[in-house]
């Protein structure tokens, strides 16, 4: 099958699958009469692997890695779920601070609406956002000491 064929059946577009081919996660089975390049259904398996991949927080450079590991018949798997773990534990640290940061973001939109626009002192350039910093780091050292103190 051609290119556009494959990253159908793959379910990428053709242009991913050309980046795939640039970087070596996918290799053409060979040219067909036509010159085009051919590829067959283990391409595809490949392209939906790295797919997949990238769907559970992988990078490209992983599925790289899986892929040399398991041409030299290596499972790739322990070191899949090492990786998984970690980004599991940093992905929890990012979701705590977006929902905090949105959390934030709610009040400020609360806040603000009862609160005048500020004319520009030479001092100030937005009282609203000066004054949510300064909300902020009250309550940053707030939570500080109450850890101290536990």
């Amino acid at each position: 099958m051609q290119l556009i064929e494959c990253a159908r059946e793959a379910g990428v577009t053709p242009d991913t699958l050309r980046h795939y081919l640039r970087v070596g996660l996918v290799i053409p089975d060979g040219r067909g009469a036509n010159g085009y390049r051919a590829f067959s259904e283990r391409s595809v398996a490949r392209v939906r692997f790295i797919r997949n991949a990238l769907a559970l927080g992988f990078t490209l450079k992983d599925a790289e890695e899986f892929v040399e590991m398991s041409q030299r018949g290596t499972s790739p798997c322990p070191r899949a779920r090492a990786l998984l773990s970690e980004r599991l534990d940093e992905q929890a640290r990012r979701l705590k601070e977006a929902t905090e940061l949105h959390l934030r973001m709610q009040q400020a939109d609360r806040d603000w609406t009862r609160l005048p626009d500020g004319i520009p002192d030479g001092h100030s350039v937005c009282s609203l956002i000066e004054g949510a910093a300064a909300d902020v780091k009250r309550k940053s050292v707030r939570a500080k000491s109450s850890r101290v103190r536990a």
